[in-house]
């Protein structure tokens, strides 16, 4: 039986609700309320931050907190953008939309399963391959402010028009990136960085206006992210022979 300690709980009750909001996502989904669907998505990415950022100021890392997260990871992230783009898009486009939702959420289980062997510090020292956590709030957002029906319905939409075609694009681009040799730092494992990022999934369950304002500038960042901070020069980077996490660190 796995005992753990109280420093060790915390985290863990903060990644059980990270899981559990995931899967509000999914029951939104399912009821049509793409809106709220998206919202927890996003919310399930703050919970599923401050469980790791508690546990390194708790000193309450252990092995079976880093395998929980993984189950967040392929629900919150994997499983639930998926659901959602296909019960809000894809389900029109038949075989390829199931085509395309199996690629969405096989490249986030591919990325998870080579995750857990090449770089057992969780991230700590940057990522090899695009985070999951990146394409699901990418899907997230774009879902969120389109069908928050404030902006032009017949120029903002993913089922045809430029906006949809850059959506599609890059999305499938990050998928790729998924898999990828690409190194990417982790900014949210610096307070400086992930407190914000609290504030701008809160600003989501506010006014639209100021909701869609905070979700096109999180986009604007993921962009920048995505595309833009792999070019840059890295202190940091993943490294295969770091010793794993253990029970006692």
């Amino acid at each position: 039986m796995i005992k753990l300690k109280t420093r060790q709980m915390i985290p863990c009750a903060f990644t059980i609700a990270a899981l559990i909001a995931g899967l509000f996502s999914i029951l939104k989904s399912a009821s049509g309320d793409f809106v709220a669907s998206a919202q927890f998505i996003m919310l399930s990415m703050i919970l599923d931050g401050m469980d790791g950022t508690l546990a390194r100021l708790l000193r309450g890392t252990s092995r079976f907190g880093a395998e929980l997260d993984t189950f967040v990871d392929i629900t919150s992230f994997g499983t639930a953008p998926a659901v959602l783009l296909y019960l809000a898009v894809l389900k029109d486009f038949g075989f390829w939309g199931i085509l395309l939702s199996s690629v969405y959420i096989s490249s986030g289980a591919i990325r998870l399963s080579r995750f857990r062997i090449v770089d057992p510090r969780r991230g700590q020292g940057g990522f090899l391959g695009l985070p999951i956590t990146a394409c699901a709030g990418w899907t997230a957002l774009f879902v969120f402010v389109i069908y928050s029906h404030v902006l032009d319905e017949q120029m903002f939409s993913l089922s045809r028009g430029p906006v949809a075609v850059f959506f599609w694009i890059t999305t499938v681009a990050m998928l790729f990136l998924q898999v990828s040799q690409v190194h990417y730092a982790k900014p949210t494992k610096e307070l400086v960085m992930f407190v914000p990022s609290i504030f701008f999934v809160g600003f989501l369950f506010l006014h639209a206006s100021v909701a869609i304002a905070a979700a096109i500038a999180m986009i604007a960042y993921g962009i920048v992210y995505v595309f833009i901070s792999p070019m840059l020069p890295k202190h940091v980077v993943v490294e295969d022979e770091e010793e794993p996490l253990t029970a006692e660190n």
